[in-house]
């Protein structure tokens, strides 16, 4: 599978995990803020966790604790 984006977040709301993926940076430069373009809630942090890596490189997902 092809890695489309460059910024993930995975944050816990309520009963479930969020994860909020977009791009972080265009045509070599950094963005001052991310620009998301989507984000899909999961039941579990394993399976958000999973999801994210399926479309992010690792070192781009960051976790954010209550």
């Amino acid at each position: 599978m092809k890695i489309k984006y460059d910024y993930c977040k995975i944050a816990p709301h309520q009963d479930k995990y969020i994860v909020e993926y977009g791009h972080s940076s265009y045509k070599g430069s950094t963005l001052p803020s991310p620009i998301k373009v989507a984000d899909r809630a999961f039941s579990t942090e394993k399976k958000a966790v999973r999801f994210a890596k399926k479309i992010v490189p690792v070192e781009y997902i960051e976790k954010v604790k209550k």
